[in-house]
């Protein structure tokens, strides 16, 4: 992961494993994705989401500006509002439409600071708007009961970040080409999707961390018990393909992974001429190796202007 080597040696091994990923949260928040993923809206027009995402967990150690922390507890709530234009141009046979994601987060965070000399409590919280998604190219098939897209979105540091703080802004660019795919059959109600995302940062200049790139897998299973209820099952996995390096990673080249599932479930309907849809789930982390675990709870509304 994600002063001097030795010093910190000792600590390492007691603490256990460690937070891999400067902060231990990739910058993409995991389990966005569930129900009927691989499904781009058949209507054009524009689509707004509101999301409300919230993250509790601990690891044994990870690396915050610069600096180790061990015992470390956090939780993590953000409200996102997501656009989408499904345009009616198409573009390989495919669907074309562009989004992006703005949001606000408020974050809290206790952990241990320790020396050989001396040892410390942090207790520590910020809120405020934090960094932005930005989604220019998204392309959507459908054939018989399949369906799937395809998208690239650019991870933009609009978020505050000063040196020494806790930071809701990560001060890192990243790039997140990602891929969807449903299998949708009407007549029995049943609903396989997952969604792949790969997550690629620039290196964190002010504290010369580079986190290793991510891989991101959401899926869920549900079925259609009504014409506007679904329920079943959703999971998240993340597997770190690259260590973590660059002089801020006090920790070592440690890789993240962890897999969370849970319960979920998704409403939609048509007010008036409008389509809407609710969906709410809890996901929980059942193993975590080297980031930081715990439960993920998340609300959303769709709805199409």
């Amino acid at each position: 992961m994600k002063g001097g080597p030795l010093a910190f040696a000792f600590l390492v091994l007691a603490a256990g494993p460690a937070a891999a990923v400067e902060t231990g949260l990739s910058i993409y928040p995991k389990g966005m994705a569930d129900f009927m993923s691989g499904v781009m809206p058949l209507q054009s027009g524009v689509y707004f989401s509101s999301i409300y995402y919230h993250f509790n967990g601990s690891a044994d150690a990870a690396v915050r500006n610069g600096v180790a922390e061990f015992g470390l507890g956090t939780s993590l709530d953000a409200g996102f509002l997501r656009g989408t234009y499904v345009t009616d141009t198409d573009y390989f046979g495919a669907r074309y439409a562009m989004g992006g994601a703005i949001q606000v987060a408020g974050r809290s965070l206790d952990a241990n600071l320790v020396s050989p000399k001396a040892a410390a409590s942090v207790h520590a919280g910020n809120s405020g708007f934090a960094d932005s998604i930005f989604t220019p190219v998204m392309l959507g098939w459908q054939r018989d009961n399949w369906y799937w897209n395809t998208s690239f979105s650019i991870y933009v540091p609009t978020g505050g970040y000063n040196p020494g703080e806790l930071n809701i802004g990560r001060n890192v660019v990243g790039f997140m080409p990602a891929a969807a795919l449903t299998w949708f059959d009407p007549a029995s109600g049943w609903d396989v999707s997952g969604a792949l995302t790969f997550v690629s940062t620039t290196r964190n200049a002010a504290t010369d961390y580079q986190s290793g790139d991510l891989l991101h897998f959401d899926w869920a299973v549900g079925n259609h018990i009504t014409p506007n209820w679904e329920i079943g099952l959703a999971a998240n996995l993340v597997q770190q393909l690259s260590a973590d390096h660059g002089a801020g990673a006090k920790l070592g080249a440690f890789k993240a992974q962890s897999f969370g599932l849970g319960p979920a479930v998704n409403y939609n309907a048509v007010w008036g001429e409008t389509p809407v849809s609710f969906t709410a789930k809890w996901e929980r982390d059942v193993t975590s190796a080297n980031t930081i675990g715990g439960d993920l709870i998340t609300v959303s509304a769709t709805l199409k202007f």
